[in-house]
């Protein structure tokens, strides 16, 4: 697992890594995007929530019950997020479903048929809040209980927006085989809970480019910033079609936003399905739709759409339900 987490390769092997999410629960996708695609994007996310490092003070520590010392969920920890689409950042919003992560999203789920369904940017300043929080799982993308096996688990993933060690808020993570080995339910556990999982915990280092993955079961946490540091990433999600218990941030909202609409028209249609936009030649699609289709997206090449009414979908085929 070490070797994966910290390797530096030319040329990634995405088959590689994506057995290693699936059996070890979390990996670091070493320069998954490419350096020159990731630096215009850093730029575009800092104008989203603009920080100068602010003055540390006692409610940097505050929870909805009062102080609290170490790992907690405090106030505004999250105040630093920012809802896809980005505005005026088409290279940042460009990201979001750039074909290497799309492909590595399809081998780690094991299907072609996926959805994204988490979308934002993720800025820290340290000053602002106390990052520190206990170590967790996410229980809160699934209406039922969470299922980690082959068709049915989701994709969670940090895309790194510049290099992220231990020095400026890499998040912790704690290896399966070490958290397989007792009951911890599914609340967040404190260091005195559970103080063999901390000593345990590694950072999820990476250089920019470098895509964080990890399944809904494994502990893991978010941590404070040094001073006069900065942090941002994207927060990308990705479940299987069908599987509509998991969600996040909801998508069909977007299509009246001009900033998603200049997204949509950059998109192959294969990107698009990724958002659940019917592909050339599905059912749903008619001469009539797709005129109205080419209204609601105006700068959008419905060509595709349009040359495949009546005919059988090609390209990458839904695979239905796992």
């Amino acid at each position: 697992m070490a070797d994966l987490v910290m390797s530096d390769l030319g040329t990634v092997d995405l088959d590689r890594y994506a057995t290693a999410w699936q059996e070890d629960g979390f990996v670091v996708v070493p320069h998954l995007i490419p350096g020159p695609e990731v630096s215009p994007a850093l730029e575009q996310v800092r104008t989203l929530t603009p920080g100068p490092y602010e003055q540390a003070s006692p409610s940097r520590n505050t929870t909805d019950n009062g102080p609290v010392d170490g790992p907690a969920f405090r106030k505004d920890q999250f105040g630093g997020t920012t809802l896809f689409p980005f505005a005026d950042a088409p290279d940042l919003n460009a990201l979001v479903l750039h074909p290497r992560l799309i492909e590595f999203a399809r081998k780690a789920l094991g299907t072609e048929d996926i959805r994204l369904y988490q979308a934002r940017a993720w800025s820290k300043y340290s000053g602002t809040v106390n990052y520190e929080q206990p170590l967790h799982r996410d229980m809160n993308h699934s209406l039922v209980p969470i299922r980690s096996e082959p068709g049915w688990w989701h994709l969670e993933t940090f895309l790194y927006l510049h290099a992220l060690d231990e020095t400026n808020g890499a998040t912790k993570v704690v290896p399966m085989e070490v958290s397989n080995r007792g009951a911890y339910g599914t609340r967040p556990l404190t260091p005195e809970v559970a103080p063999e999982l901390y000593a345990a915990e590694v950072s999820a280092s990476g250089p920019a480019g470098s895509l964080m993955a990890y399944r809904s079961d494994v502990w893991h946490r978010g941590v404070d910033l040094p001073p006069d540091v900065e942090r941002h990433l994207l927060i990308l999600a990705f479940r299987p079609a069908g599987v509509e218990w998991i969600g996040y941030d909801p998508l069909p909202p977007l299509v009246i936003n001009g900033d998603f609409q200049r997204f949509a028209a950059t998109c192959s249609p294969d990107q698009l399905a990724v958002l659940g936009i019917p592909r050339p030649g599905h059912p749903y699609w008619a001469e009539a739709l797709v005129a109205a289709f080419a209204v609601q997206y105006p700068a959008l090449d419905v060509t595709p759409w349009r040359d495949a009414v009546g005919r059988e979908p090609t390209g990458r085929e839904p695979t239905g339900r796992p």
